[in-house]
C-alpha cells in the first residue's frame, strides 16, 4: 500500500498580514514624503533679481583661461579681463541683497543689460 502525498498548508495569522501591510504603507509613505520635501528647499532657494550694474576689469595683458566642465572635459579660451555684473535680489523680508556675478565670456556679458532679470542660482533648479 502506498501512502498518499500530503500537502501541508500553514495558516498565516491575520495579525501578521495586517502588520506587514501597515509596515509597507508606512515605508512607501515615508519615501513619498521625503522625496516631496527634498525638492521644496531647492525651489525656495531660487534667487532671481535685476541687474543693477555692469563692470569690465581689464587684465594688464590677455591671458589664457583653462576650465574643466562637469563632465570632465577641458577647454580653454583667451580672456582680456573680468566681466562682472551686480544683481539685486529681493529677500522675503522686503530688503534687497546684491550678488556679484562673474561671467566667463564677452558674448554673455554683452547680451545682458542693466534692468534685465537674472537668475543667480541655484542653477540646477528647473524654471517655474
Amino acid at each position: 500500500m502506498s501512502t498518499p502525498n500530503r500537502v501541508v498548508k500553514t495558516e498565516v495569522p491575520a495579525r501578521v498580514i495586517v502588520t506587514a501591510v501597515l509596515i509597507g504603507v508606512f515605508v512607501v509613505g515615508f519615501v513619498l514624503v521625503a522625496v516631496w520635501q527634498s525638492g521644496r528647499g531647492i525651489a525656495e532657494a531660487r534667487m532671481t533679481g535685476k541687474i543693477v550694474s555692469k563692470e569690465f576689469k581689464p587684465y594688464p595683458e590677455p591671458e589664457r583661461q583653462i576650465t574643466l566642465n562637469r563632465s570632465g572635459a577641458v577647454s580653454g579660451q583667451n580672456s582680456d579681463g573680468e566681466y562682472l555684473i551686480a544683481v539685486e535680489v529681493p529677500k522675503n523680508d522686503g530688503s534687497k541683497k546684491t550678488f556679484n556675478v562673474w561671467l566667463n565670456d564677452k558674448r554673455r556679458y554683452d547680451a545682458v543689460k542693466i534692468g534685465d532679470s537674472f537668475d543667480v542660482g541655484p542653477y540646477l533648479v528647473p524654471s517655474k
